[in-house]
């Protein structure tokens, strides 16, 4: 049996470069012709996703023979995006506004094959950090606002 795999070589990432509202991110047309994505890959090592641990709900009764649960309310998902600070970046820049008036904005992820998400973020936390031999290093702690949104491959 062949391993199955994507390799992230290729992989696009977008920031909205304006603010994005929850009603125009669910929105069956979305993105718009308004909604502009800047460029974010060619600084960015790392991003990950985490979807939001559901809560448990007891629904043990006295003729349940050990704890019995079933899945309430998840927390919101998360993401963070680890990368080269590039002072003047539009994509860094556009993040950095997000985080400091509060804005929510839309990301998009492409792998290689063309598969991928649309997810709408606030910025948590912005950080960097600067040590010898090193490049500067910029991290970007994200609450996922609703559910991301898949983009399928064409001739998926």
């Amino acid at each position: 049996m062949t391993s199955k795999y994507e390799k992230t070589k290729g992989t696009q990432i977008g920031i909205s470069n304006a603010p994005v509202t929850e009603d125009d991110f669910k929105a069956a047309g979305f993105p718009t012709a308004g909604v502009t994505f800047l460029e974010a890959e060619c600084a960015t090592k790392e991003i990950s996703y985490t979807g939001g641990q559901k809560s448990d709900i007891d629904v043990t009764t006295l003729c349940s023979t050990e704890q019995e649960q079933t899945n309430g309310l998840a927390a919101p998902a998360e993401m963070s995006i680890s990368r080269n600070w590039v002072g003047d970046e539009a994509a860094q820049l556009a993040l950095q506004t997000a985080y400091e008036n509060d804005e929510l904005r839309a990301l998009k992820v492409v792998f290689p094959s063309g598969n991928g998400f649309y997810v709408l973020v606030e910025v948590r936390q912005s950080s960097w950090s600067a040590a010898t031999s090193q490049v500067v290093g910029a991290t970007y702690s994200l609450r996922v606002k609703g559910k991301p949104k898949r983009i399928v491959a064409s001739g998926s």
